[in-house]
């Protein structure tokens, strides 16, 4: 009876040692055998240089309290479903100050800052111990601070990236898409004081006035250059001034006279080129300019609204034509003033983007495209304290307990003719 036989002579025993089975394919006579080993070392290495420069840059996503709110957004996310997709209902049943964010809405009450989204997902939540809560976003950050307080948060998408408590008392504060933002103070021994700071809260640059009091200043795009709005008694009078600083090196470049005007905001357009808001007008200037460009004037008490947002301004005055009651212009990041367009009502609020302004009066709210183009209108808007509109065009309209979101295709909305 035969059988098979198995030849012991052809069977390679390969090596349990890793080392061994190293030191055979370094040996071996086919080359693309030893480059396959060379890769896979130099990959492995790689990626043990990369992780450690992930976490070594990363490590406050690994701290404990961070590690606590990714567990509360992740648990807020299961129950995302149970709310209402159109709207973002306020945790505590009020809100102080709010700003668009992501996909969602930043908002604070009375001692806490939320990042909350429509459907009920909140995916970070901040108490924080200010009595007047101011909050601003740019790009990927949100500022919170403290007007009349000490205390000012700069937060990103996952958490905190800055905590200042500073020694003087916060009046107001500007933010940048980079992560740079401005405080103004009324610092002890000067008339006020504006300071930079990095995402870090490190102080970049300060400068403190003994002869101006700041009213607004901002960063150019670049965040090279720091304008200021400010004011000084002039005899009986008093005159704003635009003031440039290299945040770099400190030293004043420019100097922007506007006379017997009083200074409200300040606007950041392209390159140094900046807007200045005033009682009486609006004005233009840049770094290299001794006196501020006239684009618009009215009377102090004719300016109804403004909204200022991604260096962009849109701003309603009363209107003396006809049955009109307002006029709606917008002031794009080039430095040119839109042809006024007139509404039959005064307006109660506005807010701007790049898909355009939106106008909120005693009817509801009215949006029109980035040429002042009547686009639609929803009734539904009614008792709105504010209205903010993303760059896609949809409205957030808040009211005391909630937000509400309103597009051109929800059911009460209707095409606007003007």
């Amino acid at each position: 009876m035969g059988g098979h036989v198995k030849n012991k002579g052809n069977v390679i025993r390969f090596p349990r040692s890793a080392s061994e089975r190293k030191k055979i394919l370094r040996e071996s006579e086919d080359k693309r055998v030893r480059l396959c080993l060379t890769l896979r070392i130099a990959t492995g290495w790689l990626l043990v240089i990369a992780t450690f420069f992930f976490l070594l840059v990363n490590y406050r996503m690994f701290t404990p309290s961070a590690i606590q709110r990714l567990a509360s957004t992740a648990i807020s996310g299961l129950r995302q479903h149970e709310g209402d997709v159109t709207t973002i209902v306020y945790e505590n049943g009020s809100f102080s100050d709010a700003a668009l964010y992501g996909n969602g809405l930043a908002y604070a009450d009375s001692d806490t800052l939320y990042m909350a989204r429509p459907g009920g997902l909140v995916s970070q939540r901040r108490q924080l111990a200010y009595s007047s809560m101011v909050v601003e976003s740019a790009g990927d950050y949100v500022l919170a601070y403290d007007r009349g307080g000490h205390g000012a948060t700069l937060l990103n998408s996952v958490a905190p990236t800055a905590e200042l408590t500073l020694s003087s008392a916060i009046s107001t504060g500007s933010l940048s898409a980079s992560g740079q933002f401005v405080l103004i103070t009324d610092e002890q021994g000067y008339r006020t004081a504006a300071a930079v700071y990095n995402a870090r809260g490190e102080e970049v640059f300060k400068w403190n006035s003994s002869e101006y009091y700041i009213v607004s200043a901002t960063l150019s795009p670049d965040g090279k250059t720091l304008a200021a709005l400010c004011f000084k008694q002039n005899g009986v009078s008093l005159d704003s001034h635009v003031l440039f600083f290299s945040v770099s090196g400190g030293a004043q470049t420019g100097d922007a006279v506007i006379p017997s005007a009083l200074g409200l905001n300040l606007i950041p357009l392209s390159g140094t080129t900046v807007a200045a808001l005033c009682d009486d007008g609006l004005y233009l200037t840049d770094r290299g300019s001794k006196t501020a460009k006239e684009l618009l004037t009215y009377s102090p008490s004719d300016l109804l609204a403004f909204s200022a947002n991604d260096g962009m301004l849109a701003l309603a005055t009363r209107s003396y034509s006809g049955t009109a009651r307002a006029d709606i212009r917008v002031l794009s990041e080039n430095g040119k003033l839109s042809e006024p367009i007139s509404i039959a009502e005064e307006p109660s609020a506005l807010a701007v983007s790049r898909a355009g302004t939106a106008v909120l009066t005693s009817t509801g709210v009215s949006v029109f495209g980035s040429d002042l183009t009547p686009l639609w209108m929803n009734g539904e808007a009614v008792g709105a304290r504010r209205v903010l509109l993303t760059d896609d065009g949809t409205v957030y309209a808040l009211y005391a307990k909630n937000t509400r979101l309103f597009t051109a295709n929800s059911t009460e909305s209707e095409e606007l003719t003007q």
